[in-house]
Formats: C-alpha cells, sequence, structure tokens
C-alpha cells in the first residue's frame, strides 16, 4: 500500500504538469465570413474583429475550449447602406454582440470532428452542431469549418422586398481559425 502511495505522489506533479494553454490566433491568417442567399443580389459579410479564445490539453495537443465573442457592427458586406439595413433588421442597438462557446469537440467513428456548443446571436441562445476539421503541425493549428444558421431560430423576420424579392433565412458561418500555442 506503501509503494502504491509513493508512486501516486511521484505521479502528482507531472499531472500538474499537464496543464491547459492557450492558443494565440492570427487575425492575418484567420477569417470569418457569413454568406446570405438573396432573390437578388446574394453576398458574403465578412467579421471584421473578433475575440477568440481557444485552449487546448498541453498534453495531447486536443482543443479544449473555444469562445469567439464579437460585436455585429464589425460585420462588413462591402456596402454600407446593405450595412445598415442589416443592422436595423438585427437590431444592433439592443443586441450588439454575439458568442459562440465550444462546449465539446467530438471525434466520430470515421476520424472526424464535431463541435457542440452554443450560439448567442440576437439575444438567443441556441445549441449548435457543424462539423470542424483540425488540423495540427507542431505548435500552429488550423481550424475549418461550416454551420447553417436559420435566423428565425433567434426571432428574426424573413426579410421580403416587393413581395418577390427574398433573403433565406438559412445564412452560412464558415471560418479558418490559424493560431499557435502561446510561449509557455
Amino acid at each position: 500500500m506503501k509503494r502504491l502511495l509513493c508512486v501516486l505522489l511521484l505521479l502528482l506533479p507531472a499531472a500538474a504538469w499537464a496543464a491547459e494553454r492557450p492558443l494565440v490566433v492570427d487575425k492575418a491568417r484567420s477569417w470569418i465570413d457569413v454568406v446570405v442567399k438573396a432573390t437578388v443580389d446574394s453576398f458574403t459579410g465578412s467579421l471584421a474583429d473578433y475575440d477568440a479564445k481557444l485552449v487546448i490539453d498541453d498534453a495531447t495537443g486536443r482543443i479544449m475550449a473555444t469562445e469567439v465573442r464579437f460585436n455585429f457592427l464589425d460585420v462588413k458586406t462591402g456596402k454600407d447602406k446593405r450595412d445598415a439595413k442589416m443592422h436595423v433588421w438585427q437590431d444592433t442597438p439592443k443586441h450588439p454582440t454575439g458568442a459562440f462557446v465550444l462546449r465539446e469537440l467530438e471525434t466520430t467513428p470515421e476520424g472526424g470532428r464535431i463541435a457542440r456548443g452554443h450560439l448567442e446571436f440576437h439575444g438567443v441562445r441556441r445549441e449548435l452542431v457543424f462539423p470542424v476539421v483540425v488540423t495540427r503541425d507542431q505548435r500552429l493549428y488550423a481550424i475549418d469549418g461550416e454551420a447553417v444558421i436559420d435566423t428565425r431560430d433567434y426571432g428574426l423576420p424573413i426579410i421580403r422586398m416587393m413581395a418577390l424579392l427574398k433573403v433565406d433565412p438559412l445564412v452560412r458561418v464558415r471560418f479558418h481559425l490559424q493560431a499557435e500555442l502561446a510561449n509557455p
């Protein structure tokens, strides 16, 4: 019994070394886009700025936590008038921020990855599940994914103009986050 206790005490410092470590996102090589389909004038909006926090298990290199927070004013579509209308529709003054928080990164039997978490958007929080690809090369990580979001699930109306023109409430959020291990 004493030997078992000694072995456990010797392993305790090793377990303390296995800690979580942040990844530093390279925003120059990363992007988050929102693809919107419409009867006329489909477009892609880009999230110009965001705060991404990614944490890995230092021992395994596995992503343990991800949180991406953003301001809706930072979504740019390339047309100022369209951006202004988007902020009226989304009621940006009342709901200025959004966030995705990862709850679990699951490995499928086929070896793929599924992200499970929640998206906070327009004052509503909903579960979100989507496939991701995580690539690692020593200290560098690339995380790619795409999720389809139904804006009606977040209390937003379908945009219609002149009875014939409509914006599809299903939008695709595509992203590529490139990050490097923070120095210890």
